[in-house]
């Protein structure tokens, strides 16, 4: 996967120093992928759509992928799927799983 990857790490005025390996990234989905399973507000925006300019949803988050995630509509209990891309921010409706591993 792209974060994984080790980068050279330039010094000011000494060049290129070897490669070194970064501490380990987080990314939103990956706590999101924690805390499948819990009932989350999504909050969507969508533009040039006259349609849906705003979407709220409540739900039970399903699945998280890289560019995606899954959740059933508590309202009509139908699953949707949104891109990532679309999401503005997510609400925790119970307290959120923690992001370091086996510290739940």
């Amino acid at each position: 996967m792209y974060w994984n990857q080790a980068y050279p790490a330039q010094v000011a005025d000494y060049g290129w120093v070897s490669q070194q390996r970064r501490p380990e990234r987080v990314f939103s989905e990956d706590l999101l992928q924690r805390n499948i399973g819990r009932l989350v507000t999504l909050y969507l925006t969508f533009e040039n759509n006259p349609q849906w300019t705003a979407k709220k949803v409540t739900g039970t988050l399903r699945e998280v992928g890289r560019d995606f995630t899954l959740v059933r509509d508590q309202q009509t209990g139908k699953d949707m799927m949104f891109h990532n891309i679309n999401i503005d921010f997510v609400v925790f409706e119970t307290e959120p799983a923690q992001l370091v591993r086996g510290k739940e």
